[in-house]
């Protein structure tokens, strides 16, 4: 057992800034945190497990004096208004990528994956591509960021790094397998010629691999380095396009084959000098089942995602397969109604950054200025934040919704570019509309899953995601088949309203016993 001096001075490490705690429970519990187990307690210090040790340690209680400081230093931390203006745009360059994807298209004509040109066979097989990048990496990518950045955090970088090759390789995996089954599908049934079938799978090989590794550097919280890796994607797509005359998509096909290749040397580097790092304590992935129970909330919850972005185009793009040549069909004008609308949905997801910095700054400040009999105040306080955030937001969205649509307005009326005419034709505004109110209150739900998984509760944000997308889906198809292909927008609006509702209701439930939620998430 180690000296009686050594022990009072670990006592008052673990007691440092929390308070007086009131039973050898809390010191036992303390012990923990600090990163004591039962097998410490026993080799390092002579006790059989760390209650033993707590009851021990009880004697310190009364020689310390407690001071229970702020979790949160203000003076330190920006002025408000500078502060929510730096999160806002750290939210907006999440998705920037994005942004520039769907700005290069609609100024010069194409980008890394689309093109105005393309004929509508090409465009349905580049967009059948995408989607399945999406899908099938949309699982993996949510595991890499959340588990990686779990360890980022903790400082145990040579286990983020195992973690990160891991997945990443998982990910692969399931990428070849889905190609092979569409591969032995199409032989079968043929549902794709063979030219746009090998441009379908050209597009879902390449974008999954980018995608992948685009998943490495969020985990890294690096949104900058991601928007430069995908504007030399384009540089190289307009450098092919105008100087070697490759038209798209072949010559999109090799600038996504050089992006692969850079993106990837670039991500072996960087997650191989992490699992380098002296400082980490860990070694060794967790045990298998645990891996997989752990992470498997995080893969559904990306599947359902991107499944929930994607599904009602696809509803509408199969609407009157009689009347078409193959079972789904690219659709201009719905496409550009939602391209418009995702310029909206990529200004709202600026406040997504903003809401759950703010939410943590709040909740550290006021838990340590409420004692624990006077929770349901703590809780109110909490509550009360997040309603007048959530106000905050609404009006955001107006302003960010309406803008969009006057901006194009003006730019119609004032220059009548091609690319912003055609958005007045047809039944473009109409799907614009619908939209972008249903990506308001999709990004909305978001906010509520972000707060739910900072308290670990990755099963709430799955329900919500789950059910928004089956009623996407179902009423899509329904809409669609009974009054035409653009109503399966309401599909997306009432999916994205159930998304918020269920979210929104999951999170008043855990506002309702905030304390609960606060202390059994670590």
């Amino acid at each position: 057992m180690n000296s009686n001096q050594d022990l009072s001075v670990l006592y008052g490490e673990i007691v440092k800034d929390r308070g007086k705690p009131n039973d050898f429970w809390e010191v036992s519990a303390l012990l923990e945190v600090y990163g004591i187990r039962d097998i410490d307690a026993k080799q390092d210090y002579g006790f059989e497990n760390v209650f033993e040790m707590g009851q021990y340690m009880m004697q310190y209680i009364e020689t310390k004096k407690y001071e229970s400081k702020s979790l949160v230093d203000w003076e330190k931390l920006p002025p408000l208004r500078t502060r929510v203006l730096k999160n806002y745009v750290k939210g907006l360059a999440f998705a920037m990528p994005m942004l520039v994807q769907i700005f290069f298209t609609l100024t010069i004509g194409f980008a890394l994956w689309s093109s105005v040109s393309l004929d509508v066979e090409t465009a349905t097989a580049v967009a059948l591509g995408t989607f399945l990048a999406l899908i099938v990496t949309g699982s993996a990518s949510q595991a890499i960021g959340r588990k990686g950045l779990f360890f980022l955090k903790q400082e145990e970088y040579e286990l983020a790094s195992d973690i990160t090759v891991l997945l990443f390789n998982i990910g692969i995996g399931m990428v070849v397998i889905v190609g092979i089954i569409l591969l032995l599908f199409n032989m079968f049934f043929h549902f794709l010629p063979d030219h746009y079938f090998f441009i379908m799978m050209a597009f879902y090989a390449l974008l999954s691999i980018l995608f992948l590794n685009v998943s490495i550097y969020y985990m890294f919280e690096e949104y900058n380095n991601i928007l430069y890796f995908f504007l030399v994607g384009l540089l190289l797509t307009y450098i092919i396009h105008t100087f070697f005359g490759y038209a798209p998509p072949y010559g999109q096909f090799i600038a996504l084959v050089i992006l692969d290749i850079i993106i990837s040397v670039f991500a072996f580097f960087k997650v191989r000098r992490l699992g380098d790092d002296v400082k980490s304590e860990g070694k060794g992935n967790p045990r298998a089942s645990i891996l997989f129970y752990s992470l498997m909330p995080f893969y559904a919850y990306g599947f359902a995602y991107f499944l929930f972005l994607i599904a009602d185009r696809l509803v509408a793009w199969s609407t009157d397969i009689e009347a078409k040549p193959y079972f789904i069909w690219f659709n201009v004008p719905y496409e550009l109604g939602l391209d418009w609308a995702l310029i909206a949905l990529i200004f709202m997801m600026g406040a997504t950054e903003v809401s759950i910095y703010e939410f943590v700054y709040r909740i550290n400040d006021l838990v340590v200025k409420y004692k624990y009999e006077e929770y349901q105040g703590f809780n109110n306080k909490v509550y009360s934040f997040f309603k007048k955030y959530n106000i905050l937001y609404v009006i955001l969205a107006i302003v960010i919704i309406v803008g969009i649509y006057l901006v194009m307005f003006v730019i119609h009326k004032l220059t009548h570019s091609a690319g912003v005419e055609i958005f007045f034709q047809s039944y473009t505004p109409f799907v614009y509309w619908i939209a972008a109110i249903s990506y308001a209150f999709m990004v909305n739900g978001l906010m509520n899953v972000l707060f739910m998984f900072s308290f670990s509760r990755q099963g709430f944000s799955l329900n919500s995601i789950a059910i928004a997308t089956v009623m996407n889906i179902i009423l899509g198809i329904i809409l669609s088949r009974i009054l035409g292909l653009e109503y399966a927008v309401f599909g997306l609006l009432a999916g994205s309203l159930l998304f918020w509702f269920v979210s929104f209701r999951y999170a008043q439930k855990m506002f309702k016993n905030l304390e609960f939620y606060y202390y059994s998430s670590f």
